[in-house]
């Protein structure tokens, strides 16, 4: 998957560089449900790397029909010829030279699946790109045909976000590469391709023709498929050459100009009030599955955090063990993380891209059986836990188990530590990373015996590595050596407490002591910390960095001498052991969670929350910066202390340990099985719970936005609101007049332009 913020485009789906996932068919012979066709003329050797890209994809119940288009280049004909002896799936059919056009439809007269999938014979395709549109279109019937973002490659190379959500805008201009899903019963509907197309475009009228039978399609918002961009090629040759395509852009408005009044505009379906829960899929794409093991992860979300640090490192840890890891996200969000995640593996799933709320369920469980898992972790996703006994009515065999870093203390109760002993008698074990966690739990009914303590740990060799260029990057940032530096990172929220950390470095400020303050991170306090540190007259002192890479992180952290975290409550701050392990670092932190199972007299100071932690604090610091031999002393115990307790190769060893514990005790103590019928409403509850956990977010956030128009006169815009809120309602009679009211979606248009000039206004006053 492409780094959008700095992409690779070398690194292609073909290149052997991709994180890999054995994704051989169980059986060759199985029905095709897809039907991949192809047009092919005298294609050189890129063809082997669009044949690699589909030989990898995570769907394998397709079929391969390659049209050559009357090639006369031996060297290509050859390579044809080998691919299509290569696998009982592939078929070649040969005409006289036609067109595109023409050979999409022969392909197409051959085919069998209940999908096509259109991909030219220099294209690519992300590993999961087939899998995704057809559940999306499984999931969302209204659609019927599917594409994503698209990465363009080769002679030019940018990325493409635009899709069929422009509508009615595509009779002014094509949309992107003709790369997608299609259901066959649209394609069989509008006859095909216009064979009399022959010089290019004929992908965009194939669009057009089937918005003018009443279907459309959507775009997943992920970069699945790879467009190769050739300075010879059909398309950009007819794009330079202005009068073909001037004289092609006024035929398309000319035979479907009239469309645009009535272009289809299918919708998303909406969660609706207990919604109805599927099992059935009507496909299986099983696949062989080799001596490794398989685990499911199922995470919120791929985001810049220290839980999802400790995710990152275990999925690598354990694939380096011999794991295969499937991963799915369950929470709408931005997944900044994703390409680092699909460095490792890229059988990643983001269940908002692609999936309909009710479908989560049965495609949860179709994955295991596909992939044949043999273990389920659950890490921090909450339905992850809610669909729990439906996972164990399906999947009787499998393995569960759960991951907890802290409890947390104003969150349902205690957060995903209480799921963890709520749900004890559906996992095979808990796996918590303290103690104090595990004695948190044991207190609230779980059972000690199904807890197993696995601390998470650094890779010390990468932190040596980085510790060693501390003067390097201390000259870099313009500071001498006497000069001490106070590090801090995290997600900047009420759990790490910001306004108690700028009154700290304020009361050190003013007990004159001097040093220069670095904070990694961001979130939603953000703002309030910037307006208390300029408050505070600390802008010369502190530095905000914002969102940095990990490797940023640890240069910063290497260059400092005091790591500075006072949060409310943690489990135990990766920061913690990262600042340990770099040897010139020593922890002033709140003494919660494990913190104090890491962090001694020797090598830290821990302080615990009260009225007078303050000055504790500044005490603290006072210490550290006036006596650097203290500093070195203690900071040489923590490296110490984490080398021997605390790295990545004993964390691991730890893990897969614990994981093997589960798998016999899920054999030797097994759960009680759960009825499929309990399981269902149970599925049914969990979604519904969810579905109104999204519509509470979204109405508190709307709460929060007019209680600051209150405070300073701006009024946030309505009709957003207002659809929102109708769609949330779902069948409700309420929504559905809402949403389909001209008049009360004319009024909040009306409203909303009232509402911006005011904003306006008063922004200009």
């Amino acid at each position: 998957m492409i780094n959008p913020q700095k992409p690779d485009y070398a690194n292609t789906p073909a290149s052997e560089e991709r994180a890999s996932y054995d994704y051989r068919p169980l059986e060759r012979t199985q029905a095709a449900v897809v039907s991949v066709l192809t047009p092919f003329y005298n294609t050189d050797k890129v063809f082997l790397e669009t044949a690699a890209s589909l030989f990898r994809q995570s769907f394998q119940q397709w079929e391969w029909i390659i049209v050559d288009d009357g090639s006369e280049d031996p060297a290509s004909l050859e390579m044809l010829g080998n691919i299509g002896k290569s696998d009982p799936r592939i078929s070649v059919i040969r005409q006289s030279n036609k067109g595109p056009a023409s050979a999409r439809n022969r392909a197409f007269k051959n085919s069998t699946g209940e999908y096509v999938c259109l991909l030219d014979s220099d294209d690519l395709l992300e590993p999961t790109f087939i899998e995704k549109t057809v559940w999306f279109l499984e999931s969302q019937p209204e659609f019927a045909f599917c594409n994503s973002w698209s990465v363009n490659f080769g002679d030019n190379e940018f990325l493409w976000t635009t899709g069929f959500e422009r509508g009615a805008a595509h009779i002014e201009a094509n949309s992107g590469p003709p790369i997608s899903v299609i259901r066959r019963s649209a394609f069989e509907k509008v006859g095909g391709f216009d064979e009399s197309i022959r010089f290019g475009h004929e992908d965009w009228d194939f669009w057009l023709s089937l918005a003018n039978n009443g279907y459309w399609g959507y775009t997943l918002p992920e970069y699945l498929e790879w467009y190769r961009v050739r300075n010879s090629g059909r398309f950009e040759q007819l794009k330079m050459n202005s009068s073909v395509h001037h004289d092609f852009e006024k035929y398309i408005k000319e035979k479907y100009g009239s469309l645009e009044a009535r272009f289809p505009c299918p919708q998303l379906r909406q969660p609706q009030p207990y919604d109805t829960i599927s099992a059935e899929v009507s496909f299986a794409n099983r696949l062989v599955k080799s001596g490794k093991r398989r685990m499911l992860l199922l995470v919120p979300w791929m985001i810049t955090g220290g839980a999802d640090k400790v995710n990152l490192d275990w999925v690598k840890g354990l694939i380096e063990e011999g794991y295969e890891v499937s991963i799915c996200a369950t929470l709408e969000s931005y997944h900044e993380w994703l390409h680092l995640f699909a460095r490792l593996t890229p059988d990643i799933f983001i269940f908002s891209n692609f999936l309909h709320l009710a479908d989560y369920p049965r495609f949860i469980t179709y994955l295991i059986g596909s992939r044949q898992i043999d273990t389920v972790l659950i890490a921090g996703s909450t339905i992850g836990y809610l669909l729990l006994p439906y996972m164990k009515a399906h999947c009787a065999q499998v393995t569960f188990v759960d991951l907890c870093h802290v409890e947390e203390l104003h969150w349902l109760n205690g957060g995903h530590p209480r799921f963890g002993v709520g749900y004890q008698d559906v996992l095979d074990l808990n796996i918590v990373t303290t103690r104090h966690l595990r004695d948190w739990m044991v207190a609230r009914g779980g059972d000690e015996s199904r807890i197993r303590v696995c601390y998470t740990g650094v890779d010390t060799v990468m932190i040596d590595a980085v510790a060693d260029r501390r003067r390097f990057i201390r000259e870099s940032l313009g500071i001498n050596e006497s000069l001490p530096v106070i590090v801090s990172a995290g997600r900047l929220c009420a759990q790490k407490r910001p306004e108690l950390f700028v009154e700290i470095l304020s009361e050190a400020v003013r007990a004159g002591l001097a040093f220069r303050c670095y904070v990694a991170g961001d979130g939603d306090l953000r703002p309030l910390m910037e307006d208390l540190i300029h408050k505070h007259a600390l802008e010369s002192v502190v530095q905000m960095l914002g969102t940095i890479s990990h490797h940023a992180w640890l240069e910063f952290l290497s260059a400092a001498d005091i790591f500075l975290l006072p949060s409310e409550y943690e489990g135990i701050s990766v920061a913690l052991y990262e600042s340990m392990a770099m040897k010139n670092v020593v922890p002033v932190m709140s003494d919660v969670g494990g913190q104090s199972e890491v962090v001694g007299p020797d090598s830290g100071f821990l302080v615990s929350p009260g009225p007078d932690e303050v000055k504790k604090y500044v005490e603290a610091l006072s210490l550290l910066i006036s006596d650097p031999q203290r500093r070195a002393s203690m900071g040489k115990a923590g490296s110490d202390v984490v080398s021997k307790r605390f790295s990545i190769e004993r964390c691991m060893s730890s893990l897969t340990e614990a994981m093997e514990y589960a798998h016999v005790l899920s054999h030797s103590c097994p759960r009680s099985p759960v009825d499929k019928g309990l399981a269902k409403e149970l599925a049914t509850l969990a979604v519904e719970y969810t579905r109104m956990s999204r519509l509470a977010d979204y109405l508190w956030a709307r709460r929060m936005n007019w209680l600051s128009f209150n405070e300073n006169g701006r009024a946030p815009l309505p009709l957003e609101g207002i659809m929102k809120l109708a769609a949330l309602m779902g069948n409700t009679k309420v929504g559905r007049f809402i949403y389909n009211n001209r008049v009360i979606v004319g009024v909040g248009q009306w409203l909303t332009r009232k509402l911006e000039k005011r904003q306006g206004g008063a922004a200009g006053k």
